[in-house]
Parts: C-alpha cells; structure tokens; sequence
C-alpha cells in the first residue's frame, strides 16, 4: 500500500476497504466514538489521502464494520474489561467525516488512564452469530445470547460472563 499511498510520517493501515458508493461502513475509535458513512465519502484523489475520521489525543482508530441492512442490523461494541453493548444500527448517526457520537460509556478516569478502552465492534445481522474471543479462548453468541447485552447508545453495557472478561477480539462467526 505504501507504494501506491503517501501516508503522513509515523501513520499506518489498519484495513482495506472495497465496494460501491453507496455500501455503509461504520468507523469508530477505541474511546468509544463512532459514525457510519458511505464508502463513497473515503474516496480522495489525493495521493495523500484525506482524513475521515477525528481521533481524541490518545485515540487509536478500530477496525471498521461493513453495514448489511441498517433497519435491522445489530452493532455490538466491546471494551477491553470486557463490557458488551448491542443495539440497533439505526441509532448510530450517518456522518462524512468527523469525530461521531458516543457508542458506548466508558469512565473517563479509566480511559484517560488506559485501563480500558473500546477494543472493537462488528455489525451482526439479523441470524448471524458473533464471537467475542479472549486469547485463545472464545465465546458464540446467538440472537438469544445477545438479548442480554442489549441496551441504548451510549451507555456501559454488560459484564461478559468470567473467562471472556479480558477481551481481544470481536467478529462475526462464519456460516
């Protein structure tokens, strides 16, 4: 990529992103701070590219989440002591660029200290199963399981159940 891209000094990819215009993506940060948008709106003729997404001081960017059906999608975010949110993708705002809105709480004391931080999120639609993995270990979640973490943008979440409470990934189970 770096033969193609001329990033600013010290930056990095995380991931590469394909599609149409109009396919829905949803950014985030690990303060817990995201937005969905358009493919279309990352697109740059600039050879430097351009910036999308504001990151706090201290923020990294988190892996993004393709959109399936955003009336019926589920976005599940969690954090890396373990507290799990899921609700509907339709209360997460569709922006160009910029910093986003809240996704889930996380203590400002703790995130300013780094003891905890979002450490990913994934879009789960509806029949699909998520894995939220804790070293080699992980957990599958049906619909049924993620009922209990459901709630409202912004706020904490659930405890994940002992054993999964030091969380290193999230993602959608394979078919």
């Amino acid at each position: 990529l770096t033969s193609r891209f001329s990033p600013p000094e010290g930056s990095r990819f995380i991931a590469a992103l394909a599609g149409d215009d109009d396919q829905k993506v949803v950014l985030a940060s690990s303060f817990g701070y995201g937005f969905a948008t358009a493919l279309g709106n990352l697109f740059s003729k600039v050879k430097a590219g351009k910036k999308i997404i504001n990151l706090p001081n201290g923020a990294m960017p988190v892996l993004p989440a393709l959109v399936q059906r955003a009336e019926t999608d589920l976005l599940a975010c969690v954090t890396s002591d373990g507290y799990l949110l899921v609700f509907s993708l339709s209360e997460v705002p569709e922006l160009a660029r910029g910093k986003g809105n809240k996704l889930i709480n996380i203590p400002p004391k703790r995130l300013k200290s780094a003891e905890e931080y979002m450490i990913g999120l994934s879009v789960v639609p509806e029949g699909r199963e998520l894995l939220i993995w804790a070293g080699q270990r992980y957990l599958r979640m049906a619909a049924k399981d993620l009922a209990h973490y459901k709630g409202e943008r912004a706020k904490r979440g659930r405890k994940l159940p002992r054993g999964f409470q030091r969380v290193s990934a999230i993602q959608l189970a394979d078919d």
